[in-house]
């Protein structure tokens, strides 16, 4: 399994993986739910589940502090 820290190097440290991460929460992290349309709610929740994964696992890694 990766660790939170290998998460923060492809994701957290360039320009790309920033982009990439602000890629997938503008197709992701919006509200799951769709009125009727239980199997879509289901899979927006599946695909959200998997943000929230990436968003932790980033979030328990320690900024990297810049030397001024």
């Amino acid at each position: 399994m990766a660790t939170p820290h290998q998460y923060f190097h492809a994701l957290g440290l360039t320009p790309d993986g920033q982009a990439v991460l602000d890629d997938l929460q503008a197709r992701f992290g919006a509200a799951p739910f769709v009125a009727g349309q239980p199997d879509q709610t289901a899979f927006n929740c599946g695909a959200r589940a998997v943000l929230e994964h990436i968003l932790l696992q980033l979030a328990q890694v320690e900024p990297i502090p810049l030397s001024d």
